[in-house]
């Protein structure tokens, strides 16, 4: 009898014990904190806000952004930056404290409190220089989301259609002055400029990081299809010059005859 009691008093207690752990897990939990959907922007929205207040607004409040990476730094074309995108328009993210914090197929939410905007000659940064630990700012909510890259004619970039997003060029080719040529110069300390041409003669350049880990590959000869972010460039004489990076020299297809052959 005795034995009886005291297992069923030792199971007791551990019941009870098990009550209390459970009670302090529950107890350390975070509280959930429901974002304020007032305070959710989206990157037409960036846009906006820089056109009426000018470069270097900074946001001092938690404003968050919720968007798709389409561009990172693994390849060296890019450092401690990306490109990011939503349903609404693409932009860069940039002076992000740590190479790598972001990764091309990331869906992240991004706390914008402490960053700023710049129009940097024509392209729209979302700057983080003042954030110390830049992933702290950055939840990642889904992995693997990748963006298709959208179909684009060279006359919808010059219409700035496609400004810092994810495009493919179709039917485009070295001009014959860069298929001799290099990404970029492997060893160099700048960025190269080369150019595609469709077959009506509209170009765009390829502009490729000397640090690049492809800047020393040799440009394909053939004509095909191109992947890339498509940025714009506008110098101080107003001129305008769109250019696509690279993510991936593999998504630079150009194993088809060139144009008119």
């Amino acid at each position: 009898m005795k034995n009886k009691l005291s297992i069923l008093i030792s199971f007791s207690l551990i019941i009870i014990g098990f009550g209390f752990y459970s009670c302090e897990k529950e107890l350390d939990r975070p509280p959930i904190k429901e974002l304020d959907e007032t305070k959710i922007l989206t990157i037409k929205d960036l846009y906006d806000i820089q056109a009426e207040n000018g470069d270097d607004y900074v946001f001092v409040d938690e404003y968050m952004l919720f968007a798709t990476v389409v561009m990172d730094d693994s390849s060296g074309n890019i450092y401690k930056e990306a490109y990011l995108q939503d349903s609404t328009a693409g932009i860069n993210v940039y002076k992000i404290s740590h190479a790598g914090a972001l990764e091309v197929g990331q869906y992240v939410r991004i706390n914008l409190k402490g960053s700023s905007l710049k129009n940097y000659s024509g392209k729209m940064e979302l700057i983080f220089a003042d954030v110390l630990d830049f992933r702290k700012s950055m939840v990642v909510q889904k992995y693997n989301q990748y963006i298709e890259p959208a179909e684009a004619r060279l006359d919808e970039i010059y219409e700035g259609k496609w400004d810092c997003q994810l495009v493919k060029l179709k039917n485009v080719e070295f001009i014959p002055a860069d298929t001799s040529k290099t990404y970029a110069n492997l060893g160099g300390n700048s960025s190269q400029n080369r150019s595609l041409r469709d077959c009506t003669g509209k170009t765009v350049i390829i502009r490729t990081n000397d640090r690049s880990k492809f800047a020393g590959n040799p440009l394909p000869t053939g004509n095909g299809d191109a992947i890339g972010v498509i940025t714009k460039f506008i110098n101080n004489n107003n001129v305008v010059t769109w250019q696509l990076l690279v993510r991936d020299p593999e998504e630079i297809m150009l194993n088809n005859p060139r144009c008119g052959s």
